[in-house]
């Protein structure tokens, strides 16, 4: 008899699934025998691998053509491959239809407008990334120079106090609770 790859890993599911259910087995009365789980596996996997095993589909014939010039089976699958979104719909619809769409932009248009005198002059700033840590806020005409976005402190500064020399605190405080 000849099985096919799919019976053959029935087979070898259910004989897992045996000796998994040995594991699980529990007497229910007293004195009651445990099954031989082991030997019911190992019956299940004699006899799919006394078999032999064949493929239970025929090899696929792919070749250039539409829907309706290919087999069910191959016309299905490449149909089912085009919907997955992999390739354009565009060749989904010329695999079924034979239908074409032109490119409505095939190539970007170039608009050169010429210089514009009305326009006024800029300076282009290019970050530099191995020089310049965080992003210009705002150009200083008059400095010529652009300004941090960060606010950067002083490291350390002395804190002056305002209390006087000498001056103590009084020792009736009361804590409220």
């Amino acid at each position: 008899m000849v099985l096919s790859k799919a019976q053959k890993q029935d087979a070898y599911r259910e004989a897992q699934q045996i000796m998994r259910l040995s594991e699980k087995w529990q007497e229910l009365m007293p004195g009651e025998r445990k099954p031989n789980f082991a030997r019911a596996a190992q019956e299940i996997l004699r006899r799919a691998l006394g078999h032999q095993t064949k493929r239970n589909e025929a090899p696929l014939d792919l070749h250039g053509g539409l829907m309706h010039e290919h087999k069910p089976r191959e016309a299905r699958l490449i149909e089912r491959y085009l919907r997955s979104g992999t390739v354009h719909p565009d060749v989904l619809h010329s695999f079924q239809h034979n239908r074409t769409t032109n490119d409505p932009d095939p190539l970007p248009v170039s608009y050169d407008l010429g210089h514009d005198p009305d326009l006024p002059d800029f300076d282009l700033y290019v970050q530099d990334t191995t020089e310049d840590h965080d992003y210009p806020s705002h150009y200083e005409v008059g400095a010529k120079r652009f300004h941090s976005s960060m606010h950067v402190e002083p490291p350390f500064h002395e804190l002056k106090s305002q209390v006087p020399a000498g001056a103590t605190m009084p020792n009736h405080y009361e804590a409220v609770h």
